[in-house]
């Protein structure tokens, strides 16, 4: 029996309990500068309400009572880890040279709480969960820390103990956030089945791409998160990790949460906010799906106010054919399509003339994504354009893929320029991402890619050419023949289409349509000595003139065997068949110039005869 009883302990000795005195492992525990709380015996609780704000003195603590640290009055930051994934984790990467507790559980002895002196850095109490799941805590105001023994909570009957690791005193660690970051994300991603080949490459990826960590770091990162998830891999190996982080650095366009997300499975804004933990990631990279409810009675236009307004008049690379905006250029391979859109680079850098047109003066970039330093300096050369103002010129490898830095590095270029004007990226299957069929629609990923360059070009009144081909499985060269799909098309604001001809049956052709801009098509000629396009005149015309002086010239021929002529004997006369192109041109053309009485129709249906009037030579 005790001769003196304290205010705490008279309570437990009236609920019944046999108590001694603790005076050792109190003092000791006071003697470091901790403020305690008595608890009753295999407990975590007190009756004292007032505990928070009350100090305790050695006398109020009994042998047989659990004793707790109050957290805030003892200035400490609690780092309780929940789960065994955190448990390991934090036993790698959490400092070691302070005062530590282990949770014990039938001799398992598992060091679960690390105590660092509270600088002020961390969130207090702030809980870290996964799918309802606890993985670890930040503990400090409010709180205890017990030290003694409490029932398991999944079954009473098993004591689990808790005792002091040794005797060291916390410290301070500036870092020590993003460290918590760092194991609650390790843990996370312990949930899903990574690899140790793909998915840990990808995984790698992004945090090269998001976090500002050695190649260490990234190497253990990845290693221990493998070691856990994939023991059993082949590829479970530390060299394997180092090889991942070696294949990441050489690229420039390395993959990012949307990509990693798809290949493990996991929700997209979930791996997201993962990586924003422990990284900064760009608002490029994806979108948030949310729910907005706006009342259009509130956002629509004014238009009488809008009419009356004085808006900005649209600005233009080439004028009259090349606007402000997003610009495909497209044509089948050997089109020319490099060689004019390096000219048209250096017309707008140094307001030169282009096929015909007035070019209007402005900062140009140009994208060589295929060519080497060698080709580039032969072209300029062969262009002539050696002595000019030079535009900015960029190789393939040193610019990354869309959606994966590209953006933000051309709004950068954008923001150095006072008067940035045209941005042409040859080709644009150069710096769209692969991406996995699970990621939606060829037309939902194309827009998605698109979307980041398209705005840039639109916020900035500016000229963002993108190069492409035609699809192969086809001869016809129309726009609808785009390699791509539908979405590439619907977000230009203008297309070119460029044909170089054969010759001999087609001219070289500059064809364009757009939002803002009337269709045309353009008769070129090439020029190998110049290496470039001349500007012709209206394609229209000059074959519709042509041709039907072809028609003219091989009647009059042909009147000399036959008085009556169909359109597969001029056809016939010029080596085609009549179900060609060129010979379903040619009947079509007859027709016409029978309508227009540039030819009679002849007796028999689907035949004519020159015209008297006409100027062929004989009389009939």
């Amino acid at each position: 029996m005790i001769t003196k009883v304290h205010s705490f302990a008279k309570k437990i000795v009236d609920q019944g309990y046999n108590i001694v005195p603790l005076f050792p492992n109190a003092k000791q525990i006071v003697d470091q500068g901790y403020n305690i709380v008595p608890l009753f015996p295999n407990a975590k609780n007190t009756h004292d309400h007032n505990w928070i704000n009350k100090k305790y003195s050695i006398e109020d603590v009994l042998d047989d009572s659990n004793l707790g640290i109050n957290l805030g009055q003892s200035n400490l930051i609690d780092i309780d880890l929940d789960c065994p994934f955190a448990v390991y984790f934090g036993g790698i990467w959490l400092p070691h040279n302070t005062l530590k507790l282990a949770r014990v559980v039938k001799d398992k002895k598992e060091i679960t709480h690390f105590f660092y002196l509270n600088n002020q850095s961390l969130k207090d109490n702030d809980v870290k969960k996964f799918r309802g799941n606890t993985i670890l805590e930040n503990r400090c105001k409010g709180q205890t820390v017990i030290f003694g023994q409490t029932p398991m909570k999944e079954d009473s009957s098993v004591m689990v103990s808790r005792i002091w690791v040794d005797e060291q005193k916390p410290i301070f660690v500036d870092n020590l956030q993003s460290i918590v970051n760092k194991i609650y994300v390790a843990c996370v991603l312990c949930f899903y089945e990574i690899g140790a080949n793909v998915g840990a490459l990808k995984l790698d990826s992004c945090i090269k791409r998001y976090c500002d960590w050695s190649d260490d770091e990234r190497e253990d990162f990845i290693w221990q998160i493998v070691k856990l998830t994939d023991p059993n891999s082949r590829d479970c190996t530390r060299k394997k990790m180092q090889n991942h982080v070696r294949s990441n650095n050489k690229e420039t366009k390395n993959s990012g949460y949307i990509s990693f997300a798809n290949h493990i499975g996991a929700d997209e804004k979930e791996i997201k906010n993962l990586f924003a933990c422990i990284g900064s990631i760009p608002s490029s990279d994806g979108y948030e799906k949310t729910k907005s409810i706006v009342d259009f009675n509130n956002v629509s236009l004014d238009m009488p106010t809008l009419i009356k307004t004085e808006l900005p008049p649209m600005k233009w690379a080439v004028g009259g054919i090349l606007p402000e905006g997003f610009v495909c250029l497209a044509g089948r391979p050997k089109a020319m399509k490099s060689w004019t859109a390096l000219k048209m680079i250096y017309c707008v850098q140094n307001g030169l003339d282009f096929l015909g047109h007035k070019t209007i003066q402005g900062d140009a970039i140009y994208f060589g994504l295929e060519d080497s330093k060698r080709r580039i300096k032969d072209r300029v050369q062969k262009l002539g354009f050696s002595q000019l103002k030079q535009p900015q010129i960029v190789l393939g490898g040193d610019v990354p893929y869309l959606t994966f830095g590209f953006e933000e590095c051309l709004d950068n270029w954008i923001k150095s320029k006072e008067n940035p004007r045209l941005v042409v990226i040859d080709t644009l299957a150069r710096i769209k991402p692969r991406v996995s069929k699970s990621s939606g629609t060829a037309y939902d990923q194309d827009n998605l890619l698109m979307n980041g360059i398209q705005k840039l070009a639109v916020q900035n009144n500016l000229t963002i050419v993108f190069i492409t081909h035609l699809s192969k499985a086809t001869q016809d060269y129309s726009f609808d023949k785009i390699q791509g799909s539908v979405g590439i098309q619907g977000m230009t604001d203008a297309m070119w289409m460029l044909d170089r001809g054969d010759g001999a049956n087609s001219k070289a052709s500059l064809k364009g349509r757009g939002r803002d801009i009337l269709d045309f098509e353009y008769a070129l000629n090439w020029d190998n000595e110049t290496m470039s396009y001349t500007f012709e005149g209206n394609l229209v015309e000059i074959n519709k003139h042509e041709n039907r002086q072809e028609i003219l010239n091989a009647m009059k021929e042909l009147h000399k065997e036959f008085k009556e002529i169909r359109p597969k004997d001029v056809a016939k006369y010029y080596g085609v068949t009549s179900n060609s192109k060129d010979g379903r041109r040619m009947s079509r053309t007859m027709q016409r110039m029978a309508e227009q009485f540039e030819l009679s129709k002849g007796s028999k249906y689907g035949t004519y005869i020159l015209h008297p009037t006409k100027d062929v030579g004989f009389v009939l």
